[in-house]
């Protein structure tokens, strides 16, 4: 099967924090792929095909965190899950599309 996406994606190593739209309590994980709409991310923390999350996404060479406040976990297995972002403010979006050119930048360079 040859999946076709829309948006390339990056393999990354960056520590995020997440929580469910409706609690406060943030839990921890390993964004290890990401894209312009989404990311895939390993977790001790289960989540569920559907559930709406914020993502913070700590660990970047930009300064300041990247707030994505509105994603939808899409798939889920195997102490892993993947969201689709579906909200984030304008000055994150923009951290987010520098994010992803650096880190396609150094994959290039390797």
């Amino acid at each position: 099967m040859i999946e076709c996406r829309e948006y390339t994606r990056t393999p990354v190593d960056m520590l995020v924090s997440f929580s469910d739209t409706d609690t406060t309590a943030m839990r921890e994980g390993t964004m290890f792929d990401l894209s312009a709409r989404g990311c895939a991310v390993t977790s001790m923390s289960s989540v569920q095909p559907g559930s709406a999350v914020k993502i913070l996404i700590r660990e970047t060479d930009l300064g300041a965190p990247i707030m994505i406040e509105s994603a939808a976990v899409r798939w889920s297995g195997g102490g892993e899950f993947g969201v689709e972002f579906l909200g984030l403010s304008e000055i994150d979006q923009r951290r987010l599309d520098r994010l992803l050119q650096m880190t396609m930048d150094s994959t290039q360079s390797n």
